[in-house]
């Protein structure tokens, strides 16, 4: 998992994909949000941007899990991160402190907070903690490669010791693909 310094593009694009993790990551807030609000418009807008991020962890774990791009990584040492979450969940108080009938100041509010999330999500590895994918039936673990190099895996099963398996890299983090995640 090593090779030549990443160029502009490549960056651009891990944050595009990051830019779609993080939604996927709000979607559960957004469902919380939609229950929430008591105005229609807003209430179809939160389950609007639900569904889309929802159907994109779905989307981006699917097509990931079956390309052909996969490459083998050696596992020596694995740890959960799943605890990190609960960190990152704090930002999900957003709907309880909110108004069901905001102002368009509140909104605004809300929009730079999650501006500002994004902006963080982004330019860091909170690539890995993503709720979705829990709810999905996945895991987050840091994993040290034969290499020594340490990468966050998102996987259904956690990996033996020195095991070998098939991996494609999303947005700066590894999923396991087809095959190895077999018995989760």
């Amino acid at each position: 998992m090593t090779g030549p310094a990443r160029s502009r593009r490549a960056e651009i694009t891990q944050m595009a994909g990051r830019s779609r993790l993080f939604v996927a990551s709000y979607a559960p807030l957004f469902l919380i949000l939609a229950v929430r609000f008591d105005s229609l418009p807003l209430r179809l807008a939160c389950f609007g941007i639900f569904l889309v991020g929802a159907g994109d962890a779905w989307i981006i774990t699917h097509r990931a899990r079956t390309k052909h791009l996969s490459v083998e990584i050696t596992v020596t040492r694995c740890e959960d991160v799943g605890a990190e979450v609960s960190g990152y969940l704090a930002s999900y108080l957003l709907p309880f402190v909110t108004a069901p009938n905001p102002t368009s100041r509140d909104l605004l509010a809300y929009g730079l907070f999650l501006l500002v999330a994004l902006v963080v999500y982004v330019r860091s590895d909170l690539v890995r903690v993503n709720p979705s994918f829990y709810l999905l039936g996945y895991r987050v673990l840091r994993v040290t490669l034969h290499s020594g190099a340490n990468r966050y895996l998102l996987t259904r099963r956690e990996p033996q010791l020195e095991e070998t398996i098939r991996v494609v890299d999303v947005a700066g983090i590894v999923l396991s693909v087809r095959g190895s995640d077999a018995r989760g």
